[in-house]
């Protein structure tokens, strides 16, 4: 079922429209959305997910014919299960050449865009001449061995979540993961910051409205150093939490807690509620040895507000190790209360940000805009903050920098809203990758293993809950040209409903700062139907040579498994593309 509330005008969206909660089954019926944007036209777009004309008007015959194999052969379990094993017999039996051409007459020529940028330049100059532009992503990637993880962390683990076990260390030796990118010294985050700069200047070069590049913090830097650097944020966080209050009034106007499901928010309050006193200020630093002057100078210079509070952002201020270093920082960990960075993770820590910081720069120089891909949760804090930083450098103007947001997180409501609030705080715009998430199978597996609380949802349900909630919480920051999101979703209800809330809100479709993004080689059926709409419509591009893309290959098959076992709707969908030519059917 689907909970139906109407808002008030002085809730989060601005007036009385009607929000369309998840809470149970799945939509299944078919989608047709005629939908009017006063903006652009007084005439209807129309977006009818079943015409199949306009959804592969870009692709041959051939190609149509190739998709439907793909698709069908992806649906099986035991050749997913064992798509690896399938792909090094093929090339181990046929020569190089013949391998090479196989892969791209298949699988390589449905997911994959090209070799280079001069293979990829014909595909992309088609897409967007049906209104879909490029993400690129260079997709070389390489098998992560355990002797290339081995190293031991440097300090103690704390909590749980950020203890090395043989799921975090070992990552590609779990099948649904993440890309990984073996550290073999700096040399290697040097070697990946080049693809990563090619890879922007390339979507620069072949995008002629708004490029996007995609790219991954673990490739910049040794995963130790994330690993330490996410358990320190995460252990200030927990500090100031027992160290705060969470107040009703500090919630954004454009929240409206009363119309966000508990299920979806959790138990704890929102960390954006949460805000420190002086007295409670006092009590933390209570165990130090900083005298009462230079604490009440450390507490006036967190700015707190007219009811002397203040929020968690400028308390993690005080409490970085620097450069400079804070007084409260060194405070803090001489008198035990914080585990200080060990300097090998803290100088790791830095270059990893000053590389960041340079693809930034060339974001911003080439008019493009970077995704910061989400990680697994014992990354992710740092991931958070590092994003976070960036935007609030280089997204003062106009948004060049993106954080992806998993909505299957339990914690990503409140960090949402926390960013969300910080950004409009601090005068910088929000950039937002929404996405459902991709590694269900290792976080769970991972939380088993070491004890701690599943950090995602319990059922789809309430991840569908989570999305399109919000969804609703950054609309109102779209609209007031505060924020920009990418709505990343293969669901076509999400799709409707995000175009539908678009025309309530008169978000102009191309223009808007909304932008919708799917996986090269699925879902045409919604991606083309954007585009021809008019809509700011993308496909994530992969590119590299066969060999080197073999292993995102097999890794595209394992994490888009049960999506792929889902397909058979586009599956019918060409099959009517097929028959419709044969017949030439308008």
């Amino acid at each position: 079922m689907y909970r139906v509330a109407t808002l008030s005008r002085h809730g989060p969206l601005g007036g009385t429209v009607p929000l369309i909660t998840p809470l149970g089954a799945v939509h299944r019926t078919p989608l047709l959305v005629t939908i009017t944007h006063k903006s652009t036209s007084t005439e209807p777009v129309v977006l009818n997910f079943q015409d199949t004309k306009a959804a592969y008007a870009s692709k041959s015959t051939f190609e149509i014919i190739r998709a439907q194999l793909v698709l069908k052969i992806c649906g099986q379990s035991l050749i997913v299960d064992n798509n690896d094993k399938l792909m090094k017999f093929g090339k181990a039996i046929l020569p190089g050449i013949l391998f090479e051409r196989l892969m791209k007459a298949t699988f390589y020529g449905q997911f994959v865009g090209g070799t280079d940028v001069e293979d990829l330049r014909p595909k992309l100059m088609k897409m967007q001449e049906y209104g879909v532009k490029p993400i690129l992503d260079y997709s070389v990637e390489a098998d992560l061995g355990s002797d290339e993880a081995s190293e031991e962390t440097e300090q103690p683990v704390i909590d749980p979540v950020f203890q090395q076990d043989d799921i975090s260390s070992d990552r590609r030796q779990h099948k649904i993961v993440a890309r990984t990118y073996p550290y073999k010294g700096e040399e290697s985050c040097e070697a990946n910051l080049k693809i990563f700069t090619e890879c922007l200047e390339t979507a620069r070069e072949v995008c002629d409205e708004d490029p996007f590049a995609a790219i991954k913090v673990t490739a910049l830097s040794k995963p130790n150093a994330l690993l330490e650097g996410s358990q320190f944020l995460f252990n200030i966080r927990t500090l100031f939490e027992e160290h705060s209050t969470a107040y009703a009034d500090t919630v954004p106007s454009t929240v409206n807690l009363e119309f966000l499901p508990r299920d979806v928010l959790g138990s704890r309050s929102l960390l954006n509620m949460h805000r420190m006193t002086r007295d409670q200020f006092a009590t933390l630093t209570s165990s130090t040895t900083l005298d009462e002057s230079t604490k009440e100078e450390i507490f006036l210079s967190m700015k707190p507000d007219e009811l002397g509070r203040v929020p968690f952002y400028k308390f993690r201020e005080q409490c970085m190790p620097g450069p400079p270093v804070r007084p409260l920082y060194t405070a803090l960990c001489n008198a035990g209360v914080i585990q200080p960075l060990s300097q090998v993770n803290l100088d790791a820590l830095n270059r990893l940000e000053e590389r960041l910081f340079r693809l930034s720069e060339l974001a911003v120089k080439l008019d493009s805009k970077l995704l910061v891909d989400a990680e697994q949760t014992y990354f992710q804090p740092l991931i958070d903050f590092l994003a976070n930083k960036m935007m609030a450098r280089y997204n003062i103007d106009k948004v060049h920098v993106f954080n992806t947001y998993q909505c299957y997180l339990k914690a990503t409501p409140s960090q949402l809203i926390y960013d969300m609030d910080k950004s409009r705080a601090v005068g910088y715009k929000l950039g937002a990758k929404l996405v459902r998430g991709a590694y269900m199978e290792q976080e769970r597996t991972r939380a088993e293993s070491l004890g701690y609380e599943d950090p995602i949802y319990p059922n789809k349900a309430l991840t569908n809950s989570c999305y399109h909630n919000m969804i609703e919480v950054i609309l109102k920051q779209v609209e007031d040209k505060n924020a920009e999101v990418m709505v990343a979703s293969h669901n076509e209800f999400s799709v409707q409903y995000v175009v539908e809330r678009m025309r309530q809100h008169d978000i102009h479709p191309r223009y808007g700062g909304i932008y919708f993004g799917q996986l090269l080689g699925m879902c045409d059926q919604v991606t083309f139907l954007l585009g021809a709409g008019g809509y700011s419509s993308y496909k994530y591009v992969p590119y590299g040579p066969v060999d080197a893309v073999l292993p995102y290959l097999s890794r595209r098959a394992y994490e888009n498994k049960g999506m792929l076992q889902g397909s058979q709707k586009e599956i019918d969908l060409l099959k009517g593309e097929l028959k419709r030519r044969r017949w030439g059917l308008k």
